[in-house]
């Protein structure tokens, strides 16, 4: 069943188009990931979908209430000088919600909470400030539930759980959209949309990006990055990007042996082997495609 349709979507704050022509669907099931740098367009579409924003262009059909699409928001926007209960109990008042206490209580132990219940929310870690979040926004029990980059700022063992919680409620039936910067956090995700400047870049699962990258995808690790970079560079590759020691590098498609020995004898290059291309790879070519500017 379709929960909801974007059509065109678009999204004006005077000259600046901040979403542009979006088309997305949501059915109950999914598992939709929103993948794309700051400034891509993340935040202002999650607030269209959840009607915090009006659109300025396109369709936007809910086929549900607007109760059932739980949000949780990039922002921790909780009060910060009321305990964990007492956010929840706050909540659940504005919500309308009757009878709350057990369902509070069965959300609290679900992600590890009940022992903080009386402790400030202002005075949690960014993980448990999440988890509360995530209560929050379960707390109508909604079939859609939407979250806006909702572990920037998490140390990894907090983003692990929190995303073992996310699971554990898509396995419960709800259809889940989130938005991320992370290329390993977007793998979670059924089906990637990349998000760029405000557009849909290209949308598919990791093996559809893969099968559809030409070229050829190398690593190399060196401890010499920027003279490395600049020898890799004068090859005249497709894609060139570098985190730390290591360099991805993508070349069109050719007999591999050559180019690899050329890159073996760049000085200072410790190692170098053919790679499978991975979802940066694929998000910057989708970028060099689409006219974009990346570095």
């Amino acid at each position: 069943m379709i929960l909801l349709e974007a059509e065109g979507l678009a999204c004006r704050f005077g000259t600046k188009e901040a979403v542009q022509g979006l088309d997305l669907t949501l059915a109950e099931g999914d598992l939709v990931g929103l993948i794309g740098p700051d400034a891509a367009g993340k935040t202002t579409t999650f607030r269209m979908l959840v009607g915090l924003q009006s659109p300025t262009g396109g369709r936007l059909t809910r086929h549900l209430g607007r109760e059932q699409i739980g949000y949780v928001p990039q922002a921790f926007s909780l009060a910060p000088d009321l305990t964990v209960a007492e956010n929840l109990r706050l909540q659940a008042g504005l919500f309308g919600l009757s009878d709350s206490a057990p369902r509070i209580q069965r959300l609290l132990e679900s992600v590890g909470l009940d022992p903080f219940r009386d402790r400030l929310s202002g005075a949690l870690s960014g993980g448990m400030k999440q988890k509360l979040a995530l209560c929050i926004a379960l707390l109508t029990e909604p079939r859609l539930l939407l979250l806006d980059e909702p572990t920037t700022g998490v140390d990894p063992v907090s983003r692990r759980e929190f995303w073992a919680l996310l699971h554990g409620v898509h396995d419960e039936g709800v259809a889940i959209l989130f938005s991320t910067p992370y290329m390993d956090e977007a793998e979670y995700a059924h089906r990637m949309l990349l998000m760029h400047d405000g557009r849909i870049l290209d949308q598919g699962d990791l093996a559809s990006f893969r099968r559809g990258l030409p070229g050829l995808v190398f690593r190399l690790v060196s401890r010499r990055r920027r003279e490395v970079q600049q020898a890799v560079a004068a090859l005249e590759p497709l894609d060139l990007s570098a985190e730390g020691e290591i360099l991805r590098v993508r070349f069109p498609e050719q007999d591999p042996a050559p180019l690899l020995a050329r890159l073996s004898a760049i000085d200072g290059v410790e190692q170098v082997r053919l790679a499978e291309a991975s979802l940066e790879d694929v998000f910057l070519h989708a970028i060099s495609v689409s006219g974009g500017a990346h570095g």
